[in-house]
């Protein structure tokens, strides 16, 4: 992982704000998935529907163009990667024919030479709901998830409770009022290949499951950060990998700190992350303030009377210590995160206020950070 130097200068122009590299998406976007393959980025699903939409990096000025309609139908947080040329999507949420919200676990791929969609002869072995994915050789690693049993139990126990608030109360009381293994979510790693059409079990990571958490890959490395370890409830926690012959190593890195640099943080879920100029930056994403305190407290209901709130820092990893180096226009998450060109590009995302059409990019070369 490449140092970085700790100093900052934010550019502005000529006493404005930088114009825009890349056009708006066509519509507000959060909770989707996405993914770059060659110079084109990929994003939807999620609040765009149906719909996934391709930017030609290269050639911004030809705007969004919108994919076939993807088979599968809506669904929300999906899996989508691209691997060799080809765009993967796997599993999400989605609503079936009782109105009960669900974890899926198909599998469908893209192939942009043919606009051609395929629903592919396999399902996952786990949930994909909260899913990270990662892209190493011809392999798309998943990293955590919720637990497909549970999950789809709580939304039919809710949906099953009708109009009864009580019913609801109850459901949902008992639902988050459990310690955080109670609710299994996933600690495999475990990996897809497409020429191949297999799943496989890459072994046991070395840290608590979660969901949400951000990841990015650079070269050989991958580092997962934070992420929900329950409903609620964020971790600090950081982890470097290794991509080797015998799998990933893993090694536990500084915890993310707070914006001070003297508080524990909270823990973030959804941010964003990936590379600049070789430095790491993770930003955005989102937590329930005073959550980790009640949870410390003994409240296993950890954000019980909280709100959730979006963050705005942007954060690096310099010498083995957290620096925040800047911040975003306002707090945001659960967008999709892109590195291209020395940059890294954030698209759509959740605010306090609702979902965004813009794409941010942020260019760090380790002295001087620009937020377009």
């Amino acid at each position: 992982m490449k140092k970085t130097i700790l100093t900052l200068a934010l550019a502005t122009a000529a006493g404005g704000a930088l114009a825009a590299s890349y056009p708006d998406l066509p519509v507000e976007f959060k909770s989707g998935g996405g993914a770059l393959i060659g110079d084109t980025a990929y994003v939807g699903l999620g609040s765009a529907g149906e719909n996934i939409y391709s930017l030609d990096l290269a050639n911004p000025e030809n705007g969004w163009q919108t994919l076939p309609a993807f088979p599968g139908g809506d669904r929300g947080q999906p899996v989508i990667a691209g691997v060799d040329g080809k765009l993967y999507v796997f599993g999400g949420l989605q609503k079936n024919d009782k109105g009960e919200l669900q974890l899926v676990n198909d599998a469908y791929v893209y192939d942009p030479e043919s606009q051609q969609w395929e629903k592919l002869p396999t399902r996952s072995p786990l949930g994909l709901v909260g899913t990270t994915p990662a892209v190493h050789g011809d392999r798309v690693y998943m990293i955590g998830g919720s637990n497909l049993s549970i999950f789809n139990g709580y939304f039919q126990d809710y949906t099953a409770a009708g109009d009864d608030q009580s019913k609801k109360d109850a459901v949902m009381g008992a639902y988050f009022d459990q310690r955080p293994q109670d609710y299994f979510f996933n600690t495999t790693l475990f990996s897809y290949e497409p020429s191949t059409n297999r799943w496989y079990n890459d072994g046991a990571l070395p840290f608590a499951g979660r969901a949400g958490a951000a990841v990015a890959v650079d070269g050989d490395n991958i580092i997962v950060a934070n992420g929900e370890i329950k409903p609620g409830l964020r971790t600090d926690a950081v982890e470097i990998g290794t991509f080797t012959g015998d799998g990933v190593e893993w090694q536990a890195a500084p915890e993310l700190i707070s914006a001070d640099g003297e508080t524990q943080q909270d823990g973030l879920a959804g941010a964003y992350s990936g590379y600049s100029h070789g430095h790491y930056l993770i930003t955005g994403g989102a937590n329930f303030p005073g959550a980790r305190k009640q949870f410390a407290d003994g409240e296993n209901f950890a954000h019980k009377g909280l709100k959730k709130t979006h963050h705005a820092d942007i954060y690096t990893l310099n010498d083995d210590k957290w620096e925040v180096v800047g911040q975003l226009p306002q707090g945001a998450g659960y967008g999709v995160s892109i590195s291209y060109d020395d940059k890294l590009l954030l698209i759509g995302g959740a605010t306090d206020e609702g979902a965004l059409k813009s794409v941010t990019v942020l260019d760090y070369d380790g002295d001087k950070l620009t937020v377009e």
